[in-house]
């Protein structure tokens, strides 16, 4: 059975807080598309020295079935520019990208609803389609903890503790209070386990 949900990682905060705690498999776990902008992943992976990067792009390689990098004009342009300025820096290039991908037509079909996995981004603020009551923004703190409420992993805690072991020091905000319940209990649907699993 389909479940009506797709799953964005709109910036590098998740990526980085999983890879350090070796628990990119988690995004997973909810059995829907896993959607990363490319801007996003190459903020998150770009510099092999950084602090998650490798276990970032090897998950990637791993799971091409189930994470799709979608292409962008944001991230196109920026890389035609970096063949003339080879440092070139770009602020919020892995937002834009987001939002980019997240209005793309057809991006949700049906009664498709859209998870935005996110930390410190303003992405929905600038989300501009008609179908904005269809997407819901949640952290890492959130999306953990509704995954161990419904008993797909054994604890958030436990991951922001390995995260921290390996020098991360992940946000822990929470986005999910911001929603009404209705929303809370729709959310929580989407991830509840199917009878058999």
């Amino acid at each position: 059975m389909s479940r009506a949900l797709k799953l964005f990682v709109v910036d590098t905060g998740p990526l980085i807080t999983l890879a350090a705690a070796e628990s990119l498999d988690y995004l997973l776990c909810v059995e829907v598309d896993v959607v990363i902008p490319d801007a996003v992943l190459y903020e998150a992976a770009h510099d092999a020295s950084r602090l998650g990067a490798q276990e970032i792009m090897d998950w990637v390689k791993a799971h091409r079935a189930h994470v799709e990098i979608a292409p962008t004009k944001t991230y196109e342009i920026f890389d035609a520019a970096r063949a003339t300025i080879p440092n070139l820096r770009e602020p919020e290039l892995g937002e834009r990208a987001a939002v980019e991908v997240i209005e793309e037509p057809g991006r949700l079909e049906g009664d498709e609803r859209g998870l935005l996995l996110c930390e410190e981004t303003t992405v929905l603020k600038r989300v501009v389609v008609r179908d904005r009551d269809r997407i819901v923004e949640l952290s890492t703190l959130d999306f953990l903890t509704i995954l161990e409420a419904e008993r797909r992993i054994q604890s958030a805690d436990q991951v922001f503790a390995a995260a921290a072991r390996a020098g991360r020091s992940a946000s822990r905000v929470r986005k999910v209070d911001g929603h009404d319940a209705a929303t809370r209990a729709a959310i929580a649907s989407l991830v509840k386990r199917r009878d058999g699993e």
